[in-house]
């Protein structure tokens, strides 16, 4: 039940966004803000639900220390469902992100820069990691089966 609210909150928000700013939308979305999205979603995903630093974030949502485990009831649960896989909440953050583009273009690639450059360095850090064949001097989150972002 509480999967259909927020899918129908998902829905609603863009026919509403699209019924709204129709005349904005742009005719076709160039690939390098399509590139730049979906990097920066994957970065945003990662950081909201693996990361230390955003558990304060999920742990109204979860019951354990680490807020990866969602609470077992109620709204509660599908909140915490989704604030703890990063292919749930991508989908929201690509339409943020991409409502973002629609309103505020400059500023939004700015931003999503900023986090698809993150995602780039992250995926370079891991490309070290497996090339150097050891963990030596590396922290363990930046190892590559680190279950943080």
């Amino acid at each position: 039940m509480h999967y259909g609210a927020l899918t129908a909150s998902f829905w609603a928000l863009f026919g509403l966004f699209v019924a709204r700013y129709r005349r904005r939308l742009p005719e076709r979305v160039p690939a390098a803000d399509v590139l730049r999205i979906g990097l920066a979603t994957h970065k945003l995903s990662r950081l909201i639900t693996k990361d230390e630093v955003t558990e304060f974030v999920r742990a109204p949502f979860t019951e354990d220390p680490a807020a990866t485990q969602p609470v077992r009831k109620g709204i509660r649960h599908s909140l915490g469902r989704l604030l703890t896989c990063p292919y749930c909440v991508g989908l929201w953050i690509a339409s943020l992100l991409s409502y973002a583009h629609v309103l505020a273009p400059r500023e939004a690639r700015f931003a999503s820069s900023i986090f698809s450059a993150q995602a780039i360095s992250d995926f370079l850090h891991a490309a070290f990691v497996l090339v150097r064949g050891d963990t030596q001097g590396v922290s363990p989150a930046e190892t590559a089966g680190s279950p943080r972002a």
